[in-house]
């Protein structure tokens, strides 16, 4: 099992009622199934399996079929950003 810290922005941070989660895992898992596992583990966690929203593993953006790694240190949890 490896333990990953888990962060969460704007809008998704005031949802879940928390900035940041420390949470194990056995990686590589896919960001898709650690999603899952988050959102079944965190009392608000559903709000993780929005459509709205996008990942980052270590400061790299990923889609939901990407693999987090082994070496991982942080996945990053957020809203779809708009600007102009």
């Amino acid at each position: 099992m490896s333990q990953i810290n888990v962060v969460f922005f704007a809008s998704l941070r005031e949802k879940l009622e928390m900035s940041d989660y420390q949470f194990e895992i056995d990686l590589p898992v896919s960001v898709g199934d650690l999603k899952q596992a988050l959102a079944r583990d965190i009392k608000t966690g559903h709000h993780l399996l929005d459509s709205s929203v996008h990942s980052s593993v270590d400061f790299e953006f990923t889609r939901d079929n990407d693999m987090v790694p082994t070496s991982a240190r942080e996945i990053a949890f957020f809203p779809a950003v708009t600007g102009g």
